[in-house]
């Protein structure tokens, strides 16, 4: 009786097992960064939205106005009292981009555009698109009469 005994693998099982594994991280891979894409995107409005809110209720905690300036240049939100002091600022991802900007209905193309949260809980109409590398955005909106904010989410079909 002759044993054989196997003692590894041959270099061909080798070459194919890390063939397997580059064709599916290759194809894996795609989905992951659009994923993260969209995850980013997703935490820019909500931080958006939350710069937002937390200007309205300093302004009406404190019954200081308050302003939220918006650099689309920069990709920067900077929240500041009426006299520009304690500032505060938020910095968009690299795959986040502000596509647009409108105050009053009117869109803002030169920077900074600056909206303004008063004592009474009112504030500017205001309006913020974030687009994603994706073609995914969403809008965040402040309301003139409440002060309060929102956001739509859209896809890249409809941004107008």
């Amino acid at each position: 009786m002759h044993r054989h005994s196997d003692q590894g693998f041959t270099l061909i099982e080798l070459i194919v097992v890390v063939l397997v594994i580059s064709l599916a991280v290759g194809l894996a891979y795609p989905s992951l960064s659009r994923g993260t894409s969209s995850l980013h995107l997703r935490t820019s409005a909500r931080d958006v939205l939350n710069t937002f809110r937390y200007a309205r209720e300093k302004a009406v905690t404190e019954q200081s106005g308050m302003c939220v300036a918006v650099y689309k240049d920069k990709q920067q939100f900077v929240l500041t009292d009426n006299f520009g002091e304690g500032n505060r600022s938020y910095i968009l991802p690299r795959d986040v981009k502000i596509q647009r900007m409108t105050l009053a209905g009117n869109e803002v193309r030169e920077d900074p555009m600056t909206v303004r949260f008063l004592p009474n809980g009112s504030s500017d109409d205001a309006e913020v698109l974030l687009k994603s590398d994706t073609g995914s955005f969403f809008r965040v909106f402040t309301d003139p009469i409440t002060g309060g904010a929102r956001i739509e989410q859209g896809s890249g079909e409809n941004l107008q």
